[in-house]
């Protein structure tokens, strides 16, 4: 196999660092080793269920490159501590501080970029604009990270239904008898914060998606949702419609959209409600991004699945691949390739594949230009095959 390579010609490395500096997204995060960018937060906005005030969900993921793990024993421990602020007119209105403990009993976890720990802060708030500060700290290591950004909240009363942020779910399951920053209703979500998908476990791959719409003060029995996913370069791909009732109250709406077939790249989520004649009341967005998804590339695009492995592979694995015609021994063929390559067998992880894949479609979006796909192009190329 030949490993990821270095381009020595200087032009080119300086046009791949200027574009990607000056595109740099949340991705970012799982190629650079700034800490920061294992450190991951987001918030959403809802009204309360048991008051006239707003619910102000703030979303926080920590990766284990960004904690400092010594050895006890056999185990390998983490401390650290997470603070959020909120401040308003420079006045500080609320708090929380979190002490954690971390421990590990497998070393290769200690430097996984792909194991996290996710957690959720409400406040329950008036309207208004606020200034939000999280601080993640490590007392071993002496590391602080900051996160701060400024969110205005608006009252969900007006003359037609409101809608709330949406917020995208990465695990969802019936609440306990203990209830969880994560209930919603009858379910707990827990929020996915990177908004990356793509996993070991494509076939089944979902979108799930929660929102909440509010009753206006003139009187809609019914309303239309409209649900919408829009890919970066290949447009709108998926669109749903359905109607539904308000029922002395309110309407919560989880979602969830299959992305087995779905092909990779940057999206849009756009969630619109309608009344009647097509009128739009309130439309809200969320983007994410879909990385390499199994049985959609086997299926549809077999072609593209191996010239783009062939970018690392030797001429005669090529040439292997080449020779399966059904989904089924593609999709065996392409599990020995990454086998083969995976540097730490045995775990859920395979870094080799996961990378390669995260950098093909960073290569999409940042370097296609008409209809050629970004990973094709010579700035495609080497951004996939860099050593960082």
């Amino acid at each position: 196999m030949r490993n990821f390579t270095k381009i020595s010609f200087l032009t080119l490395s300086v046009v791949i660092v200027l574009s990607w500096s000056a595109h740099s997204s949340r991705l970012s995060g799982l190629f650079k080793k700034d800490p920061n960018d294992y450190f991951l937060t987001e918030y959403a906005v809802f009204k309360d269920d048991t008051t006239s005030m707003l619910r102000l969900e703030i979303y926080y993921q920590i990766y284990n490159p960004a904690l400092n793990f010594t050895k006890e024993d056999s185990l390998y421990v983490a401390d650290y501590e997470i603070s959020v602020d909120i401040f308003k007119n420079k006045k500080q209105v609320g708090s929380y501080l979190q002490v954690k403990k971390v421990t590990l009993l497998d070393k290769k976890r200690v430097f996984s970029s792909y194991d996290y720990r996710t957690n959720q802060v409400n406040f329950v708030l008036e309207p208004g604009k606020y200034e939000v500060k999280i601080t993640l700290s490590d007392p071993n290591s002496l590391l602080v990270l900051n996160k701060k950004f400024k969110v205005k909240l608006k009252e969900f009363k007006s003359k037609y239904p409101a809608l709330s942020d949406v917020e995208l779910i990465q695990l969802i399951a019936p609440t306990r008898d203990a209830p969880t920053v994560f209930d919603k209703g009858s379910m707990t979500m827990v929020p996915s914060v990177s908004h990356n998908y793509g996993s070991n476990n494509e076939d089944k791959l979902k979108l799930y998606f929660y929102f909440e719409i509010y009753e206006g003060k003139e009187d809609f029995e019914k309303i239309r949702i409209e649900t919408v996913l829009r890919h970066f370069t290949k447009g709108m791909i998926y669109r749903d419609s359905l109607s539904s009732e308000f029922k002395g109250g309110g309407i919560r709406q989880f979602r969830e959209i299959s992305m087995e077939d779905l092909p990779a790249g940057e999206y849009e989520l756009i969630v619109t409600i309608k009344a009647k004649r097509n009128k739009k009341l309130a439309v809200k967005y969320k983007d994410f991004s879909l990385f390499w998804t199994r049985k959609a590339m086997l299926k549809h695009d077999y072609k593209s699945v191996i010239n783009q492995i062939a970018l690392i592979a030797e001429k005669d694995e090529v040439k292997e691949l080449k020779k399966h015609k059904t989904y089924e021994d593609r999709l065996k063929a392409i599990k020995d390739f990454w086998k083969s390559k995976d540097p730490t067998p045995g775990t859920v992880e395979n870094e080799t594949k996961d990378e390669f894949y995260k950098r093909v479609a960073i290569a999409n979006k940042y370097f296609s230009y008409l209809n050629h796909k970004g990973w094709r192009t010579d700035r495609g190329r080497i951004f996939i095959t860099w050593i960082y």
